[in-house]
């Protein structure tokens, strides 16, 4: 039986000088929500970049010994604050950014420590197209970072964002076309794969615009996994502060009761078509506990469930 956990997004930032938490609250409340590991992040421009992988995984790592007082897993991050990639996306993964990055963390004595986060979202990062325009990556690259950090003893988790019924195009699964020849799938090299469909988070015309489309990816989700024996693929959950009536970035932000509804329905679609939940969850709600709370209060008056 595969243990249930739950993966919540713990957002940092970097201000020039050392690291601070984005969250609004402590570790210990982030456990009592319910939270089994906390996957480390910031976007670009909040991890520190000085072009040397291991100044600033050093630095990163000091902080996280010093404050993180739970299993976490930490980001490896694709992008430098100017928005190019740290490292030649089609190069050999020995001697970049990326290994220098992984074998400062592998070294760490820190026994919170637990595995690595691949920060690039894109669910089509092996795509020729991708990697010409800097936002993809080889295959190869990846492989070999898996077999790194596996052999390091820790374990490697991505969460793509994957807003699109057309799942089997993406390179979650395996591809071989003219864009991506003999491509392996992503599932191949990690241990867990949370994907985003942004069911909540879209804005303009929605590729998930029903909770019955909704109903259809999680099918085809369940379809392609079986295919391909992917059992280490997951949904992530998705809430951020529109629910509690600030801003974010729910697809009808301005109506708090509609987005409660719309974060709920992640849990909904799980009971409707698996007849319970993942055993494996990961939760992005912004930085702020009391969405968590609220749609844990919304789930359990009106699922019977709680929302972690």
């Amino acid at each position: 039986m595969i243990p249930m956990a739950n993966f919540g997004l713990w957002w940092i930032g970097w201000n020039d000088s050392d690291y601070k938490s984005r969250m609004s609250g402590s570790l210990e409340q982030f456990k009592r929500l319910g939270f089994d590991y906390a996957v480390v992040l910031g976007n670009q421009v909040y991890v520190q970049y000085t072009g040397d992988a291991e100044v600033d995984a050093y630095n990163l790592s000091e902080y996280l010994s010093e404050h993180m007082s739970m299993p976490y897993y930490v980001t490896i991050p694709f992008r430098a604050p100017n928005g190019l990639p740290r490292g030649n996306i089609t190069g050999s993964f020995n001697g970049s950014y990326w290994e220098k990055w992984i074998n400062v963390f592998a070294s760490s004595s820190d026994p919170n420590l637990k595995g690595f986060y691949w920060s690039l979202e894109n669910a089509w990062m092996f795509k020729k197209k991708q990697i010409e325009n800097g936002g993809g990556i080889s295959y190869e690259l990846i492989e070999a970072m898996s077999q790194e950090i596996h052999e390091a003893g820790f374990k490697f988790i991505w969460i793509p964002s994957a807003s699109t019924m057309y799942l089997e195009g993406t390179n979650i699964f395996s591809l071989n076309n003219q864009e991506c020849p003999n491509c392996p799938g992503a599932y191949e090299f990690f241990d867990y794969i949370f994907v985003q469909p942004n069911y909540y988070l879209t804005k303009g015309a929605p590729n998930i615009p029903g909770y019955n489309d909704f109903k259809e990816y999680l099918r085809k989700l369940e379809s392609l996994k079986s295919k391909y024996r992917a059992w280490n693929v997951y949904l992530e959950m998705e809430a951020d502060e529109c629910v509690i009536g600030g801003g974010g970035n729910c697809r009808t932000c301005n109506n708090p009761t509609n987005c409660t509804k719309l974060a709920s329905d992640y849990i909904k679609v799980q009971l409707d078509v698996l007849g319970k939940k993942y055993a494996q969850r990961a939760y992005y709600f912004g930085v702020t506990f009391d969405v968590v709370k609220h749609v844990d209060s919304y789930c359990r008056s009106n699922l019977g469930v709680p929302y972690v």
